[in-house]
This record gives structure tokens, C-alpha cells and sequence, in this order.
């Protein structure tokens, strides 16, 4: 049970990969096709002069890096205790893909109606590992 549970979060570490790399792609074209870009570099935090598209996907790398980490944090403690159940492969799962869908349309759609709804409910399903796990170490 412990190898379904790290699949997961195995894949979210490549979308961490693929948003970032869709970033350098993205972030190099621009700067080939104007020269003020390439002579100063694109800066590190997100700028008023970039295209929306290149901002989104910043600001979804960072997205990234913010509650998936409690989440890397829970698989490797599930992992070391040994306790994993098909209620918390379940939810990482539903975590992951629910992350997937958040990223997609994060960097391809300006609607925070539906993003936001992504989000809240991959933070429950965020939550329910978080709890289920308490609940199996504390019984």
C-alpha cells in the first residue's frame, strides 16, 4: 500500500517539473523575440511589464512550492509509519489530480471562480490525509 500512496506524489513533483520547464520555454521565446527583455533578463518575481501568460505560470510554480509541501511531509510520514490505507491513497490521489486541474487552469484560464473551487477542494482532500493520518498514529 505504501508504493500506491508515493505515486502521487511522485507526479505532482513532475507537474512541479513540466510547469517549470513549460516557464523556461515560455520565458526564453520572450526574451529572443524582444531584445529589451534579453538584454536585462527576465526578473525573478513577477513584473508589470510581462505578458499575463508568463505571469500565471510564475505565479503557479509558486503555487507549487505553498501547500504541497504539507503534503510531501504527510506521504513521507505515512510512509515511515507505515500506515497507509486505501482511505489516504484515495485522497492523495484525489489530491494530485485535483492539483493537476488546478495547474491547468491556473496558467490557461483568468477565472478565480473555478480555480478557487479547485483549490478548496483539493485542500480538503489535503486536510482529510492530514487527518486520517492523526487519527491512524493517535489510535
Amino acid at each position: 500500500m505504501s508504493e500506491n500512496i508515493l505515486l502521487p506524489a511522485i507526479g505532482l513533483v513532475l507537474l512541479t517539473f513540466i510547469v517549470g520547464l513549460i516557464h523556461t520555454i515560455a520565458s526564453t521565446d520572450l526574451m529572443r523575440k524582444n531584445k529589451s527583455w534579453e538584454e536585462s533578463g527576465i526578473p525573478i518575481e513577477p513584473y508589470k511589464d510581462a505578458p499575463l501568460y508568463l505571469k500565471l505560470m510564475k505565479n503557479n510554480i509558486s503555487n507549487l512550492f505553498e501547500f504541497p509541501v504539507l503534503f510531501y511531509f504527510l506521504i513521507a510520514m505515512i510512509i515511515y509509519f507505515n500506515i497507509a490505507n486505501a482511505f489516504l491513497v484515495i485522497c492523495a490521489w484525489i489530491y494530485f489530480v485535483l492539483r493537476v486541474a488546478h495547474s491547468i487552469w491556473h496558467i490557461c484560464f483568468t477565472d478565480t471562480n473555478i480555480r478557487g473551487a479547485i483549490w478548496v477542494f483539493s485542500q480538503t482532500a489535503l486536510f482529510l490525509i492530514f487527518a486520517g493520518s492523526v487519527y491512524i498514529l493517535l489510535s
